[in-house]
């Protein structure tokens, strides 16, 4: 069906021996006639709107010709049976033993409507107009040239809400052929294994002509469920239907089409998530079946490398990137402002409880992901608490201040577990014993991602590729083409950021802090003098265009004088310094400091000072005290040699105010200094 046309009438199919007369209700609300009609039959599931399979016919008791008038009948011949007569062989009414085998090894809480899922997320009437109107039209376009839709979007976006808005509307048009929904939380839909007997019996249910010849598959084949799931599908999906169709050619049209499947990502198995998608385009996706897969998933490993080039998915699939093709802002406010006004009436509360300052505030703290702000509606609305009060928490809370209340816990979760399983999967394939929490701390961090770029702070921790530590984070952090790094949710800082929320993923400050002065350190130490001249940039790039070297020093400067000194540990000290200071670090420094500045853009902001200046005078005024503190009990010996550069650097500066005209940096240019010295925060 073409986007937008009428639903089929029911006559768009009629036999021809039924033009003369109109069918007549029968049992499942389809039509008795006369025996010779064609018999293939279709039995909605429970729940579905009574949509009879077009052209279709079901026995149940002879009824001749009701209120029949004015035609002839000549040479009648009738046999009544007690079974359903269709197209091929015979099937009893009774179940087969291969359709009881095949019950068993279905999950029926994966499907759309399933007791086990009540009250399932869904999208309200005004909201999410444009992606539903997206997704049906290429349901609905049976022209199309791909047969499969592959939906992906960030934790929390809203992909299963509209999983279950489109199987419910498919469901209502009598298109929807099967449904599936993973959760990582049941063992029956956590798996592959149950997922081509559950689509298989949905197939089944609805065309009793289909579950006669699933039947006989397994009956032919007993052990068909400890199959590879292509072999499960030739068998027990495509080879049905394929015969069903083709000796029932008129009612291909007619046959329920929309094959739904939702959380990919929820499938325990990385092999066994690639497994099914190569199997459905081995299977299904080969020209032999109707059917229109609409699948979605979180965009992990799978189904990223599948849909990206050279996937075999990347010209298969038609690829909808919710998080980042389309702006939820707009319907998460209107969301927001229905829940609280249902709320204001079924409580009886007073008017002005909250406010549109108190609304737009969830709005931008959701960042465009359903998440947030379903988690704090569902927090505020609970029965047993003041929506008022609880609104206020939200809005106020802050790491460190011993809250009580858990307003975030379900968010907090959600973040928890995408983070333990990718620390898991991580740990099992490095072998340098690294610190996946901690990486991604550093990646993360909101001051070094001013300071460098993505490739910078590689090469800076040593990772090689950040594919490393976020391949398996692509539901929540996302890296453009441009490899800046953002995350989807605004609110994974907090939680990061707080020990009470984060609980095992928490990494401390000071941690974050000692391990950047190490790769800091480390990199000036095995950097060469000429490198540190030329601040980091090539002559080459300042010709052409300004391309910054991730293997130079200059960055790690920048960087190492804007770590604040009051969080390194005490312990790290004679790791770190002591040996940058026995290996001609200060050389290196000096060299650095006393090299000229590039004049071109820079990444750390300045006002009306070079950059080299604040960054000098933070680590002349800064650094050279704090290590001759701390060098007087543990190294006594070095401290002639940060004197040294001490008296140098002194002498330097006054030069450089010289040069100025008197300007001092500390005294005339604080934008600089706070753009480029240590801070508390």
């Amino acid at each position: 069906m073409k986007p937008n046309q009428n639903p089929r009438s029911p006559d768009d199919h009629r036999h021809p021996s039924t033009e003369s007369a109109q069918p007549q209700p029968g049992r499942g609300g389809f039509a008795e006639g006369p025996s010779a009609l064609p018999t293939a039959s279709y039995t909605r599931s429970p729940g579905e709107p009574a949509t009879p399979l077009v052209g279709t016919a079901v026995h149940c008791t002879p009824t001749f010709f009701p209120n029949a008038r004015e035609f002839r009948l000549d040479k009648l011949e009738y046999n009544h049976t007690e079974h359903h007569i269709h197209n091929g062989p015979k099937q009893s009414t009774r179940a087969s033993e291969g359709w009881k085998m095949l019950v068993e090894k279905t999950a029926p809480n994966a499907l759309y409507n399933s007791s086990a899922r009540f009250d399932p997320p869904r999208c309200d009437e005004d909201t999410r107009l444009e992606v539903i109107n997206e997704i049906m039209g290429w349901i609905q376009d049976r022209d199309a040239p791909t047969q499969i839709l592959c939906m992906t979007g960030a934790a929390g976006s809203g992909k299963s809400a509209l999983q279950q808005t489109v199987s419910e509307r498919c469901a209502s048009l009598g298109i929807l052929a099967a449904s599936f929904f993973f959760n990582a939380g049941d063992s029956t839909r956590n798996n592959v294994s149950r997922i081509v007997p559950t689509i298989a019996y949905q197939l089944g249910h609805k065309i009793p002509g289909l579950r006669q010849l699933i039947g006989l598959a397994v009956e032919d084949d007993p052990l068909i469920f400890d199959t590879v799931l292509k072999t499960q599908m030739e068998a027990l999906i495509v080879g049905p239907v394929h015969h069903f169709l083709a000796n029932n050619s008129s009612l291909s049209e007619a046959l329920p089409f929309a094959l739904l499947i939702d959380g990919l990502d929820e499938c325990s198995g990385e092999s066994r998530q690639r497994e099914l998608l190569v199997a459905i385009q081995d299977s299904p996706l080969r020209g032999r079946t109707p059917f229109r897969i609409f699948l979605a998933s979180r965009p992990e490993m799978a189904i990223y490398e599948a849909l990206h080039e050279p996937g075999h998915l990347h010209n298969a699939a038609y690829h909808i990137r919710l998080s980042d093709d389309y702006n939820a802002t707009g319907d998460i406010r209107r969301s927001v402002q229905r829940r609280f006004h249902d709320l204001s009436l079924r409580r009886r509360l007073r008017e002005g409880w909250f406010s549109k300052w108190d609304v737009e505030a969830i709005v931008e703290a959701s960042s465009g992901q359903y998440v947030y702000a379903a988690t704090v509606t569902r927090y505020i609305s609970e029965p047993r608490g003041s929506p008022a009060e609880r609104l206020r928490a939200v809005l106020t809370w802050a790491p460190g201040k011993g809250h009580k209340a858990k307003p975030f816990a379900s968010l907090d979760l959600l973040y928890r577990n995408i983070l333990l399983r990718a620390q898991q999967a991580f740990e099992e394939a490095d072998d340098g014993g690294r610190d996946f929490l901690l990486l991604l701390n550093c990646l993360l961090n909101e001051r070094v991602q001013i300071i460098l770029s993505l490739q910078e702070n590689i090469c800076l921790l040593d990772l090689g590729t950040p594919e490393v530590v976020i391949c398996d984070l692509r539901s929540i952090i996302h890296v453009s083409s441009s490899d800046i790094l953002t995350l989807y949710h605004r609110s994974l800082h907090e939680f990061m950021d707080d020990p009470d929320r984060a609980g095992p993923v928490y990494v401390g400050q000071d941690r974050i802090q000692e391990h950047f002065t190490k790769c800091c350190l480390a990199r000036i130490s095995e950097s060469s003098l000429d490198d540190t001249i030329n601040d980091g940039y090539s002559t080459a790039d300042r010709e052409d265009t300004v391309q910054y070297k991730s293997d130079l020093p200059g960055g790690c400067v920048v960087l190492f004088v804007q770590l604040p000194l009051h969080r390194l540990p005490k312990n790290s000290f004679g790791k770190s310094f002591v040996p940058f200071i026995e290996n001609g670090g200060f050389e290196k420094m000096d060299k650095y400091f006393r090299s000229p500045p590039y004049e071109g853009p820079t990444k750390v902001p300045v006002c009306t000072c070079k950059r080299r200046s604040a960054i000098f005078h933070c680590w002349r005024v800064g650094y050279c005290s704090y290590l001759l503190q701390n060098l007087e009990d543990l190294a006594p010996e070095l401290s002639i040699i940060v004197r040294k550069y001490e008296r140098l650097w002194e002498t330097l500066y006054q030069e450089q105010c010289e040069i100025k005209g008197g300007l001092r940096c500390d005294d005339d240019c604080k934008t600089c200094i706070r753009a480029c010295c240590p801070s508390d925060d």
